[in-house]
């Protein structure tokens, strides 16, 4: 999916992608999974698509949860992170560019996956559209109000400084690499106006104190975008080590961005 230096840096072969995978599980697998299966109620026999799957957290809980009647396909563009499971179908998958897997499905599921793409808006209605009737299109995408900053408890200055300063940097990376920190707040809409009336948003904020899986996910991101950070922001090599210091303090809390998970039913 990415062609840029800074993008491959997030790939799924990237030396710290499994720990990264592994924390974006630890912070939104509960609520996912609180999703699929008390609002959406994924059942046994359900054909289900997992897009972008990262490390298969969400298609190993989805293949428990449909049975031995059941199926799902677990598509990204680099699936070596999902283990072998009899009901889980792992295939190699450009959402942009390849043929969608058929039939159609009763669930289609894509997590911090639209926010990245360029025709997100057409992608949204053509997921939703290929649901049999009755089925659930879960999309769910990190939403930031980039005006709160970065910080919840007091600090000093040169802490509220150089974390500002980090926050700005990685929006400025996030701007150069087409990420969309808005689209969740507009996919309601988008989908609204392809003709689905059946649509729920939830929000959920992940806690942000220091050592919680959502501080460590920003340590790990200091360090794989350090090379950035140090050329086009006015971090130093020692005001990274200063929050990654920070981010592991029990007494620093962090704003973390809203999650925002858009359910679409399709007419039954």
């Amino acid at each position: 999916m990415y062609s840029t230096e800074h993008k491959q840096r997030f790939d799924n072969d990237a030396p710290a992608a499994t720990e990264q995978l592994s924390l974006l599980s630890e912070i939104l697998n509960r609520e996912t999974f609180s999703t699929l299966g008390e609002e959406v109620r994924v059942g046994h026999g359900w054909r289900c698509w997992d897009v972008g799957t990262g490390e298969g957290s969400v298609a190993r809980w989805l293949a428990a949860r449909v049975g031995t009647a059941g199926h799902v396909v677990a598509s990204d563009i680099k699936p070596q992170h999902v283990p072998d499971h009899p009901r889980i179908e792992a295939i190699r998958h450009d959402l942009t560019s390849d043929p969608w897997p058929e039939p159609k499905f009763d669930l289609i599921h894509a997590r911090l996956l639209l926010m990245h793409l360029a025709d997100k808006e057409a992608i949204a209605a053509k997921l939703a559209a290929h649901l049999r009737p009755g089925g659930a299109l879960v999309l769910t995408d990190w939403y930031c109000d980039c005006a709160e900053g970065m910080i919840k408890s007091p600090v000093d200055e040169y802490t509220a400084r150089i974390f500002q300063e980090y926050h700005d940097g990685v929006h400025k990376l996030a701007a150069q690499t087409g990420m969309d920190f808005h689209w969740a707040s507009r996919t309601p809409d988008v989908l609204s106006a392809a003709g689905y009336r059946n649509i729920t948003v939830r929000d959920y904020r992940a806690p942000g104190v220091g050592g919680a899986p959502t501080a460590r996910l920003a340590r790990l991101h200091s360090s794989m975008l350090e090379p950035f950070l140090l050329s086009q922001t006015n971090l130093t090599a020692a005001d990274l080590s200063a929050i990654r210091e920070t981010l592991l303090d029990p007494e620093f809390e962090m704003l973390t961005n809203h999650t925002y998970t858009t359910v679409v039913r399709a007419p039954k």
